[in-house]
C-alpha cells in the first residue's frame, strides 16, 4: 500500500470527486482512477460511493482517509521545517488561538514573548477553539488560547485558568434593541432580529445555541456566518442591524468593538467561556510556557484593571 494513494483518497472524500481531487493535486484524472482501484483492490472493500452529488465515503475508506490526512500533516510538517532551517530558525513554538483572540489579545502577547525569546520563531494559527484543542492532542500546535468547553473530552493536556469569562448578546449602540426604552420587553423580540454567527457546528456554538434556548429563543435568522474572521463580524456588527452571542472579554478588549454592547440577561442564564493556556502536559513546567502563561495572565490582568477604572 503506497502513502500517496492513502493522501489521493483522504482528497478525493475531502473535495467530493476525483476530478476534483485530481485538479487539486495536479495529477491526472486516469491516474486517480487507477490509484483508488489499486487500495481498493488491496483492502478488499469498497472505499467510497458514487452519485450525482459527489462521492460519500464507506467505513472503511473515511478509516483509511484519516490515515492518508495524518500523512499529509506530516509531510506539511516537515516542509515546514526544512523552510525554517533555510531561513537559519532552528527552534519553533507553534501557537493556535481562535479569531476574537487573534484580533483581541494575541498581538500584544505574541510582542511581549518574542522579546523574551528572540531565538525561537512562533507560527501562529487563527483557528476556531475546537479545532486548535484537536490539533493540540494531534501534535500540530505546541500551545493553545482558548476557552474550555464541558462538551469536548480533551486528554494528555495541560490547562492554565487565565480569566473567567461568560457568553453575552452584542449589537451596536445603534440596534432597535439596545435603543429600546424597556429593554425587558425588547428581549422577547430578539427572534425576530438578523443574527451573525463566527463559525458552526462546534461544542462550543452549541453551548450558545443552549443559552439563547434557556432564554426562551429557540430560532434565530441567522444571516451570515463567518468562519476564522473576527473583523468582518465585528464591522458587521457596529452596522446596527445584527446581534451576535459572543464571549465578553475578547470583545471588551477590541478597541473595533467599541461601539458595541452587551444586552442585559439574567445572571443565572449565562453561559461560562472561561479562557485557558493550554499545552501537553509534558511542556506544562517548561520555561516557555511558565514565561508565555506569566505574559498572558498580565496581559489580561492589566485589562481588567483598566475596565474597572
Amino acid at each position: 500500500m503506497e502513502s500517496k494513494h492513502l493522501i489521493y483518497l483522504a482528497t478525493v472524500l475531502d473535495k467530493g470527486s476525483i476530478t476534483a481531487a485530481a485538479d487539486y493535486l495536479n495529477v491526472a484524472q486516469p491516474t486517480m482512477t487507477r490509484a483508488m482501484a489499486t487500495l481498493e483492490m488491496q483492502v478488499g472493500a469498497e472505499l467510497f460511493t458514487r452519485s450525482r452529488f459527489g462521492v460519500r465515503s464507506t467505513t472503511v475508506g473515511e478509516s483509511l482517509a484519516r490515515e492518508g490526512r495524518v500523512i499529509q500533516q506530516l509531510l506539511k510538517n516537515a516542509e515546514e521545517r526544512a523552510s525554517f532551517y533555510k531561513y537559519g530558525i532552528t527552534k519553533e513554538l507553534r501557537i493556535a488561538a481562535g479569531p476574537l483572540l487573534c484580533t483581541s489579545l494575541a498581538p500584544t502577547i505574541l510582542d511581549q514573548f518574542a522579546v523574551s525569546f528572540p531565538d525561537i520563531a512562533l507560527t501562529v494559527t487563527c483557528l476556531n477553539p475546537a479545532s486548535a484543542l484537536e490539533g493540540l492532542q494531534n501534535d500540530e500546535f505546541d500551545i493553545v488560547l482558548a476557552p474550555l468547553n464541558p462538551d469536548q473530552t480533551i486528554n494528555s493536556v495541560h490547562r492554565e485558568l487565565i480569566v473567567p469569562d461568560h457568553l453575552g448578546i452584542f449589537c451596536s449602540q445603534s440596534h432597535p434593541i439596545a435603543l429600546a426604552a424597556n429593554q425587558d420587553k425588547a428581549f422577547e423580540d430578539f427572534r425576530n432580529v438578523e443574527w451573525l454567527g463566527l463559525g458552526m457546528a462546534s461544542p462550543y456554538e452549541k453551548q450558545a445555541y443552549d443559552m439563547l434556548r434557556s432564554l426562551g429563543i429557540k430560532a434565530t435568522q441567522t444571516k451570515i456566518i463567518f468562519k476564522n474572521d473576527a473583523v468582518m463580524l465585528i464591522k458587521m456588527l457596529r452596522t446596527g442591524r445584527y446581534l451576535a452571542t459572543l464571549p465578553r472579554f475578547p470583545i471588551s478588549v477590541m478597541e473595533e468593538a467599541n461601539e458595541l454592547v452587551e444586552l442585559p440577561v439574567p445572571t443565572n442564564r449565562l453561559a461560562n467561556r472561561d479562557l485557558y493556556l493550554w499545552c501537553k502536559t509534558e511542556m506544562k513546567d517548561q520555561e516557555i510556557f511558565q514565561t508565555l502563561l506569566n505574559i498572558t495572565q498580565n496581559v489580561c490582568a492589566g485589562h481588567q484593571s483598566s475596565q474597572l477604572t
